[in-house]
């Protein structure tokens, strides 16, 4: 409950098996489950660990300052799903169609998402956030009922993928 850090060892990154001092600062729970944390030393950079790739963890009796103005929900709306990239953040715009709305309407495809009924029936969802690839894959199962507006990058990424042979 306290800030302490922690000691790994992480099975992932640059330096796999490197001991790391680490300070949490909380946890991303979504497809895969991460600990937001900082190196004790670094950069000040909060980084992101997979915990299954956590081979060791040992609490340690130093505490640690928080970073001020940190705000976990803040951090994790960043993202779609728990995936950050600097160059892939910003505005997001899917648009689905009549048929698909009414369901659409049940998600929360963001925590920060703003949602605009067309005149044709339509949904449109805007938010902004990074992880085009965690993207493409929750678009993959709306079939050809939705489509990416924004960012171009995305749309390009699921175009050729957007099916409607089977029922999304």
């Amino acid at each position: 409950k306290g800030p302490h850090r922690v000691t790994v060892i992480y099975a992932g990154g640059r330096d796999p098996d490197r001991p790391r001092l680490l300070e949490p600062h909380g946890l991303l729970l979504g497809t895969r489950r991460y600990l937001v944390a900082r190196e004790a030393g670094g950069d000040g950079r909060m980084q992101h660990f997979r915990l299954d790739r956590l081979v060791k963890v040992a609490l340690e009796a130093s505490s640690f300052q928080r970073a001020p103005g940190f705000d976990l929900a803040d951090h994790a709306a960043r993202a779609f799903g728990s995936y950050h990239a600097a160059g892939e953040y910003g505005e997001v715009i899917w648009r689905f169609a009549p048929a698909a709305a009414e369901v659409a309407r049940e998600f929360t495809f963001h925590p920060r998402q703003q949602v605009s009924e067309g005149a044709d029936g339509s949904l449109t969802v805007r938010f902004h956030a990074a992880g085009h690839l965690e993207m493409a894959w929750h678009l993959y199962q709306w079939g050809d009922a939705v489509e990416v507006l924004a960012p171009e990058a995305l749309r390009r990424m699921v175009e050729a993928h957007r099916r409607s042979d089977f029922a999304a």
